[in-house]
């Protein structure tokens, strides 16, 4: 269970909520609000996610003393308290084993609700930091698009691992590289324990002209070079067998992708994280590599 946070990392994560805010004020989000403790009516009334808060309400009664309702897109309810704080409401969700600080204001649409959680030192994680879009409830929206984006165009930066898996496939070489790199080391470990996956993305990286250093690392201790990638996937394509390949892919992706979002924190439904966590362990003492899994291809 997390520890609950302390005065000073509640300092803190405040110092990043607003910081937060601030760049999405200037980037055309959130209206511009006096300095003030009073309550903001443009804030009451229930609101829906968009995007990456797909599934999620958000409930709010904007009396002199806030109230309301936060749901996850788990199902999961937390109440709403807090205070109003230079223009917003400031709250700490309490799910159970993970405190969530958030930030509400008004933005053109509806809400912004900026969030960060705590980890078990009761430390705020600056790199969980999310900004989420909310309009009212009943608004008529477009059918949300899948995980699929287009790839980095930048060498820095930060890409989500679900997006990666979902969309690097359609990628050129180079922008699954910057990819990557910009999931963490923690979730590319996390694709090194799924050789099928990790060879197909390999097949990438080894076309890429950047980052020799990465690939290096991503081929270590895997028993195959990038010559032998590259053979097995020219081969396959030209016995007819590469669609085979990428079923196999997919199944595995499909598999992998509950774990990648439970490390998230997007998924909390033990229900869910449970049999991932228990895959993630199955896989890290596998003997599977990418060499045995090419073995497999012959």
């Amino acid at each position: 269970m997390s520890a609950c946070p302390s005065f000073a990392a509640m300092a803190a994560v405040r110092r990043l909520l607003l910081t937060l805010a601030a760049l999405a004020l200037l980037a055309g989000g959130a209206a511009a609000q006096e300095v003030s403790r009073d309550p903001v009516p443009e804030l009451d009334g229930t609101w829906v996610g968009l995007a990456s808060a797909q599934g999620m309400t958000l409930t709010i009664e904007a009396g002199r003393t806030p109230s309301g309702r936060f749901l996850d897109s788990n199902g999961t309810a937390a109440e709403i308290g807090g205070g109003w704080r230079d223009g917003g409401l400031e709250f700490l969700l309490n799910f159970p084993g993970r405190p969530v600080f958030a930030r509400a204001v008004p933005a053109a649409l509806g809400v912004q609700l900026t969030v960060i959680t705590f980890g078990a030192d009761g430390a705020p994680m600056a790199a969980e930091a999310r900004i989420l879009a909310f309009v009212p409830e009943g608004t008529a929206t477009p059918v949300q698009p899948g995980l699929y984006m287009d790839p980095p165009k930048r060498d820095d930066g930060e890409s989500d691992p679900d997006v990666f898996l979902a969309s690097y496939q359609f990628w050129p070489p180079d922008g699954v590289m910057r990819g990557f790199s910009q999931i963490g080391a923690r979730y590319r470990t996390m694709i090194r324990f799924h050789p099928q996956v990790h060879a197909d993305v390999l097949w990438k990286l080894c076309g890429s002209s950047l980052r020799r250093d990465l690939i290096a690392e991503a081929l270590r201790g895997q028993g195959a070079s990038c010559a032998d990638v590259t053979a097995t996937v020219d081969r396959l394509q030209d016995e007819g067998r590469f669609t085979q390949w990428k079923s196999a892919v997919e199944a595995e992706i499909t598999r992998m992708l509950p774990a990648v979002q439970c490390a998230r924190g997007y998924i909390v439904r033990e229900s869910v994280c449970g049999p991932a966590s228990q895959r993630i362990a199955e896989a890290a003492v596998s003997l599977e590599t990418v060499g045995t899994t090419l073995a497999q291809w012959r």
